[in-house]
């Protein structure tokens, strides 16, 4: 195989974020990914809009639009899929694929139930194709030098607090369609501390609910505890209602006061936002570790599309098929977010200590 020919499910931002590395717009594509967007071509693009397909045709190229997803699972001629549509259609699409032989990109949360994650993984393993979570903050190249420095922190400290309250009107914060905003969005952060933890949670403790919404099932606020397998220790802060401006003196790319803190023995990082940019601090003497720098803001030098690593998902995942290697992010790193979140949000409604 020296192409991925692709269909694309659902034709909204996130799609386009993510066509954009195609059709000549690469510039933000790491080095090393580049030589794969040439090895994509669009075959199929559905979405019940059928205008919205069609605008993304007419940039990116491929040979039909359609309302109907079953179209793109059954053509012979497509190898993998790209589903970016509202999160409960997440799982039975991905299913569906697999089940037709397609390789997967998924935009987050991977699935909304443990059940599902289940599902996903399974088949993950009995189709042998490839899976992969579009967690861009993986990408991201502050995440990636804090990962690179840190590896194994003792501590780790993730914020996910939005910096408004969701409007119940949007469907992301339908308890069936998105989930809310923990699920929705935090997502990102739970996975860029599970990544830069570099270990398994063993088990979780939080307290919250819902302080700034109507629906009862919507868990709008989490603070948790977590304990990790290899002996380290964590806290995560998810909601939404406030914090916007607390850290606006620092040049935020994507305008959202998210963080995730990493300390061990005396070394110490922060990766900004979605990861774009990073610090670091050392009290340890220079000869047992020099920090790579103090400050680096990546968003203000490339972008927010430059740093934050959307360009790179896309080319990453042909990389996977083509090369036959591990995505970066699979089915099971989807599954362990999802189920972190669900079990901060039992936790929170049973006061009890929920275990992995």
């Amino acid at each position: 195989m020296d192409k991925v020919r692709l269909g694309v499910i659902g034709c909204g931002h996130m799609c386009g974020a993510h066509l954009a590395s195609l059709a000549g717009k690469q510039e933000t594509v790491s080095e090393q990914l580049r030589p794969f967007v040439a090895q994509i071509e669009v075959r199929g693009l559905a979405d019940i809009d059928l205008s919205k397909a069609e605008a993304y045709r007419e940039t990116y190229g491929g040979e039909y639009v359609t309302d109907d997803p079953e179209r793109i699972f059954q053509d012979p001629d497509i190898d993998a899929v790209l589903i970016t549509t509202w999160h409960d259609t997440h799982a039975p699409y991905s299913l569906r694929a697999m089940e037709c032989g397609k390789h997967v990109l998924i935009e987050k949360p991977m699935a909304m139930t443990e059940k599902e994650c289940d599902d996903i993984v399974a088949a993950e393993e009995r189709t042998g194709l490839k899976y992969m979570v579009a967690f861009r903050c993986r990408f991201a190249k502050g995440a990636q030098d804090v990962k690179r420095e840190i590896p194994s922190p003792d501590n780790i400290i993730a914020h996910a607090r939005f910096h408004s309250i969701w409007p119940e009107t949007i469907w992301a914060q339908d308890p069936v369609k998105g989930g809310g905003q923990i699920l929705s969005q935090g997502c990102h952060v739970v996975d860029m501390m599970l990544y830069l933890a570099g270990a398994e949670p063993e088990s979780v403790y939080a307290t919250g609910g819902v302080f700034h919404h109507s629906h009862p099932d919507v868990i709008d606020t989490i603070n948790a505890a977590i304990r990790f397998k290899n002996g380290s220790v964590g806290a995560f802060l998810g909601g939404d209602g406030g914090t916007g401006n607390l850290m606006m003196h620092h040049p935020l790319p994507n305008r959202c006061p998210f963080f995730v803190m990493v300390i061990d023995k005396g070394r110490s990082a922060i990766a900004i936002d979605h990861g774009e940019d990073a610090r670091f601090e050392s009290c340890v003497p220079e000869e047992e570790w020099k920090p790579p720098y103090d400050s680096c803001e990546y968003g203000e030098r490339l972008g927010k599309r430059g740093a934050g690593g959307v360009p790179d998902i896309l080319p990453a995942f042909a990389r996977s098929i083509l090369k036959d290697e591990q995505p970066i992010a699979t089915a099971v790193n989807g599954a362990r977010t999802t189920r972190f979140i669900l079990r901060c949000f039992e936790s929170a409604r049973t006061g009890e200590v929920i275990t992995f």
